[in-house]
């Protein structure tokens, strides 16, 4: 099938176009997919962990976990990574943060984050303020943060940062950032966590004819020891490069609930709390459907205005899905 995406009307904040809906179900897809849903006891990194026991299962025999996001600069896409990220660290041997920045903005902060070499705030400054990085932001200098106290704690294991560039979603570059992220995997001898863009870890095609992406890239290369992780959301900010203005400023857009048609429309009807599911376990039946078929799904990149939706098929694109109710714009440094 043929990804189509569908054009929107811009103003002073984002604006949403309510997309067609499709044939409906027999049944409720939401009511289905809840018996297969974990929630979220939180976003915020720290405290009980609890909640994640669930998604640690479902990494069982993984070695590369890529984690998306639905845009590019909402603040809670990165909390609820790092939180995934710590347990991860904490409860199955993760020990690598892969990021697509600079390799020499990667070699940096790992001199930091394991040796305390130089100073965090200048590295990002330097690194990432000149481009503009969506990475300058105040949750990812808290990742840095807890890694830096796990190395000076002593625990077994350094954790440990590597950049692989930015584009992860172009043929050339995927190929060459999956075998990065293998021999650096190897290497280090754990498990690594990939941070990205959906449509650059999303593990299978449930986009139509897209170019390769790092995500395919590693599943064909790792099989089943790859997972992606694909991020939804109901409604809320982001931060994003303005096309339209002079000097295009970053400034905060907002969107608002989906319509009908939409997949979020039928994800924020799951569970009251954000949660997560593992697509690979749905059962046949209406959930597996409901997930098999395209909806328009939403998704952001650096910039704005873009094509907000992409009909797409959760499974097989993502392994795993977390949803998020509401997001708020990163805040960016």
């Amino acid at each position: 099938m043929k990804s189509q995406r569908l054009s929107l009307a811009y103003g002073p904040a984002a604006v949403s176009v309510t997309p067609p809906a499709p044939a409906p179900l027999r049944g409720d897809p939401a009511l289905a997919l809840a018996a297969y849903a974990f929630p979220l006891r939180s976003t915020v990194p720290g405290g009980p962990d609890t909640d994640l026991a669930a998604f640690g299962t479902m990494l069982q025999g993984v070695e590369v976990v890529g984690a998306g996001a639905a845009t590019h600069g909402s603040g809670e896409f990165g909390t609820v990574k790092h939180r995934l990220f710590r347990h991860l660290v904490d409860h199955h041997g993760f020990r690598g943060l892969v990021l697509g920045i600079h390799p020499r903005a990667g070699a940096r902060l790992d001199a930091w984050v394991r040796h305390g070499t130089g100073h965090l705030k200048t590295i990002m400054d330097e690194e990432f303020r000149a481009d503009d990085s969506p990475w300058n932001t105040l949750e990812t200098l808290d990742v840095f943060r807890w890694m830096r106290l796990w190395n000076v704690r002593g625990a077994p294991g350094a954790v440990r940062v590597l950049g692989i560039g930015s584009e992860l979603s172009h043929a050339d570059r995927a190929e060459a950032a999956a075998e990065g992220v293998i021999r650096w995997q190897r290497r280090i001898g754990a498990g690594v966590f990939v941070c990205a863009h959906n449509t650059e870890v999303a593990a299978g095609s449930g986009v139509g004819d897209e170019p390769p992406n790092a995500g395919r890239a590693l599943r064909e290369r790792l099989g089943g020891r790859y997972a992606g992780v694909g991020f939804t959301f109901g409604q809320g900010s982001f931060g994003a490069i303005d096309t339209t203005a002079p000097g295009r400023p970053r400034r905060r857009f907002d969107l608002g609930p989906t319509g009908p048609g939409a997949a979020e429309f039928v994800l924020g009807q799951v569970c009251r709390r954000d949660w997560y599911l593992d697509t690979r376990t749905v059962a046949p039946g209406l959930a597996r459907d409901w997930l098999a078929d395209a909806h328009p799904t939403r998704g952001v990149g650096v910039v704005w205005p873009c094509d907000e939706y992409t009909n797409t098929r959760l499974h097989p694109t993502y392994d795993i899905l977390v949803h998020l109710h509401h997001v708020g714009a990163a805040h960016h440094r």
